[in-house]
């Protein structure tokens, strides 16, 4: 929006240079996007950066009413409506022009005035002045002017020739179906049932609020014209000129609201203009179609809020001058130290108590507001057991070699069922999706299995091996009761050769015993002991490679391998999915600090022989519920079976570790020790010392 510094001074004095008061506007709110000096008689325009709120400042009359609030200067604008009441004929409007609305939400209010025996021509040179120096081409004296008062009143106008008015008539309406028109731009459209147009007993001769038609524009034979005024909804003239690409200052004024109240008034002081610069004669009246007339908003401003917000200390009758200064009226009788309103039709974004109190602080100066920071206490951030949990696993199986995936939680239906068993009962269902975004994801996730399988499948195809993958995530199903429930689930898979490293055999798959040795590192960080008691009865599994994971009574999940028929992945797969609320329940109590031992610890070793149904977890466990207290550790470091022993027998070796927390065992404390170890073992498993 460039404005005009000399044309300002008509409506308010000003004597500040053009620098200062480009610094006054752009601390209120108005920044100012440039500052140039066109010549000494034009004098200074500057460009005002004007935010959609504030469209009451597209105009000469809506920053001269600013200047005067924030500089003090008497703002004096025309008093165009009786001006015009002493200049129109005796010929009445009604004669010579029909209006009908037919869409008055769309258009709230429209007004036209007929003028009769105008002469168009070049417009005089104070005119012409006034819209080069603001960007605009002048045309003739009767387009100029409805261009001069838009950037005067920020009211958009049009003028018609009457004689292409077909039957006399304008009807404001939505336009018909693929109905042409041809705008004053050239542009050919064709319109939309949702477009918005001005209308003569024919056809389309505007469309509203954006741009005339080239069949209705005044050109040097028109003698007759209708002088259009009117306000419409913002919203709709947005989206049309979206639609149909046409930008125009009336458009962009539209958009951000014109005061309905200020619509009859525009049109008079271009009637006037119209009379003084082209001549002819204005009809009496006008038709003004405004069937709901808007009411002022009156809104009750409290002193003490005002001062509480801002940290100052106005008084009413300080904050009264401020407001009135900006064109809102406050009750002269002010009560119970509040003051009463009311918010004029040109400030529609005024609405609320607190937006006046920024206009106050606006118009007071928002540097003069006192800074003071927040008195607030400020807490540390608390990380919950279940996200320590989920970090410490990403931590440790990242650190083993596997990698982290994320999956839609959609997967197919049949895919879905195949996996409920995973952690729902054969009376539960699946949860299918209302609006799925495919077939093939339809049904909310009961596994994490199949989402992994599809990873896997791509880096397969990409000749990528082996893989070890992992992922956190929910699955849900609907339980007997027909009631949702979602599972947290943590779930990995290994499959192919193992990496090409020094200790680990070339050519060996990864299997069975290195996904539980995975599951055994994991859990040993949280000191948890998880055992693999009895098969998973799972279908998706099979029965003699696989396993239930169980922390004491508590089964946390199931690991194995994937049954072959399950999936289309030729390479052996295997998984483990553990319920995450379990495992959290699961986990021990926090371990406390324990000083390290005074005393050095003695070492022994003991090599038995056992059946091989005997789990060495069992033989470790009887030796150190045997060696208690002084024995503290059982490690198991030999486990041999072959031509050298019996078919049916094992060799066990375990490392025993003695330590006293009072003084250095002696070989005849360990020994007795020791003895009754070995009678225990023999009683309880049928062992044997190997020789």
């Amino acid at each position: 929006m460039k404005v005009q510094v000399n044309w300002l001074k008509e409506y308010v004095e000003i004597d500040a240079p053009a620098a200062e008061l480009g610094h006054v506007l752009t601390m209120a709110g108005l920044e100012i996007e440039s500052h140039e000096l066109l010549d000494e008689e034009k004098g200074d325009v500057l460009e005002l950066n004007v935010t959609p709120n504030r469209g009451y400042c597209l105009s000469h009359l809506g920053v001269a009413r600013e200047v005067s609030a924030l500089m003090g200067g008497t703002f004096n604008p025309p008093d165009a409506l009786k001006a015009l009441e002493k200049t129109w004929g005796t010929s009445p409007v009604a004669e010579k022009i029909a209006v009908e609305n037919l869409e008055e939400n769309l258009c709230p209010r429209y007004a036209a005035l007929v003028i009769e025996n105008v002469k168009p021509g070049p417009s005089p040179k104070w005119l012409c002045d006034r819209l080069h120096a603001i960007g605009l081409r002048p045309i003739n004296n009767i387009v100029d002017i409805t261009n001069f008062v838009m950037m005067e009143y920020g009211q958009p106008l049009h003028a018609f020739d009457r004689e292409l008015l077909s039957g006399n008539k304008i009807i404001i309406r939505n336009a018909s179906k693929g109905e042409k028109f041809t705008s004053l731009d050239g542009s050919e459209l064709k319109l939309d049932v949702d477009a918005l147009v001005i209308a003569d007993a024919e056809k389309p001769v505007a469309l509203a609020g954006i741009m005339g038609g080239a069949n209705s524009q005044v050109s040097e034979t028109t003698k007759n014209i209708v002088l259009e005024s009117a306000c419409f909804d913002s919203s709709a003239i947005r989206k049309a000129s979206k639609k149909y690409g046409l930008r125009s200052d009336s458009s962009y004024r539209f958009e951000r609201g014109v005061d309905i109240e200020g619509v009859i008034t525009a049109q008079a002081r271009a009637a006037c203009l119209i009379k003084e610069l082209a001549g002819g004669d204005i009809c009496k009246g006008r038709i003004d179609v405004y069937p709901k007339t808007r009411e002022n908003i009156q809104v009750e401003l409290r002193v003490s809020r005002v001062n509480q917000l801002l940290g100052s200390d106005f008084s009413a009758e300080q904050i009264k001058e401020i407001i009135s200064r900006l064109g809102l009226k406050v009750e002269a009788a002010i009560k119970d130290g509040n003051l009463q309103v009311e918010i004029p039709g040109f400030r529609p974004d005024l609405t609320r108590e607190v937006d006046i109190i920024e206009e106050i602080a606006r118009v007071d100066g928002f540097d003069k507001v006192e800074t003071v920071f927040p008195i607030a206490s400020v807490r540390p951030v608390r990380i919950t057991p279940r996200q320590t949990l989920l970090r410490k696993i990403r931590e440790v199986l990242c650190h083993t070699g596997f990698s982290e995936t994320v999956h839609f939680s959609f997967i197919e239906r049949k895919q879905a069922e195949g996996y409920l068993s995973s952690f729902a009962s054969t009376k539960d269902k699946v949860i299918s999706l209302k609006n799925p975004l495919s077939s093939e994801n339809d049904t909310m996730r009961t596994s994490l299995i199949p989402g992994l399988l599809k990873t896997v499948q791509n880096n397969l195809s990409k000749g990528q091996k082996p893989l070890k993958l992992f992922e956190i995530g929910s699955v849900y199903f609907l339980d007997s009761q027909g009631k949702r429930v979602e599972k947290s689930v943590l779930t990995a898979v290994v499959l192919g050769p193992y990496e090409l490293t020094p200790w680990k055999p070339r050519g060996k798959e990864y299997d069975f015993y290195d996904l539980k040795g995975a599951l055994d590192n994991l859990c040993s960080h949280f000191g948890l002991q998880v055992s693999f008691p009895i098969n998973a009865n799972k279908s998706n599994l099979l029965a003699e490679k696989s396993a239930s994971c169980c922390s004491e009574a508590n089964e946390l999940g199931y690991m194995g391998q994937l049954s072959p028929d399950k999936t289309e992945i030729a390479e052996k797969v295997f998984v483990w999915e553990l319920d995450l609320q379990k495992l959290e329940e699961s986990l021990p109590p926090r371990p406390r600090f324990q000083s390290i031992a005074k005393f050095p610890e003695t070492y022994r070793d003991i090599s038995i022989l056992v059946d091989r149904q005997v789990t060495s977890q069992k033989a470790s466990d009887l030796i150190l519920k045997t060696g208690h207290p002084l024995l503290k550790r059982v490690e198991l470091y030999d486990h041999f079976e072959g031509k050298k022993i019996q078919s049916d027998k094992k060799s066990l070796t375990f490392a025993l570790s003695f330590q006293s927390e009072d003084k250095t065992l002696s070989d005849d404390e360990v020994s007795p020790l020791f003895e009754a170890i070995v009678q225990t073992l023999k009683t309880e498993l049928d062992a044997s010392l190997r020789e």
